[in-house]
Parts: C-alpha cells; sequence; structure tokens
C-alpha cells in the first residue's frame, strides 16, 4: 500500500480505461492486472488513475 514509480501501458491487451492512464499505487486493481512485461515506465502525459486516486 504504497506509492511506486509511475507507469502506464499501451498494449491493447488492456481495456482502455487501464490503457488511458498512468499508475503509481502497488495496490492499484487495475494497475496489478498489467503484466510486467507490459508496463512502461511514466506517465506519458496521461491522467492519474482514479483507482490510484481512491488509494491515497
Amino acid at each position: 500500500m504504497s506509492k511506486i514509480a509511475p507507469y502506464h501501458t499501451d498494449s491493447p491487451e488492456y481495456p482502455p480505461s487501464h490503457r488511458n492512464v498512468y499508475h503509481d499505487r502497488d495496490n492499484c486493481p487495475a494497475g496489478k492486472t498489467i503484466k510486467q512485461a507490459h508496463r512502461k515506465a511514466g506517465k506519458a502525459e496521461r491522467p492519474r488513475c482514479n483507482d490510484c486516486k481512491k488509494l491515497d
């Protein structure tokens, strides 16, 4: 339950709700579904995930 370095994905395997945002919480339900191999470092000028915001 802590902040981690921001990451995002652009893999079509995931729904837009997961692809169009960045994640920065290790316990984010949406972020946890993204496989490590599909994670890209950084925010990519995307808004923060609503699930991550709720975990603050």
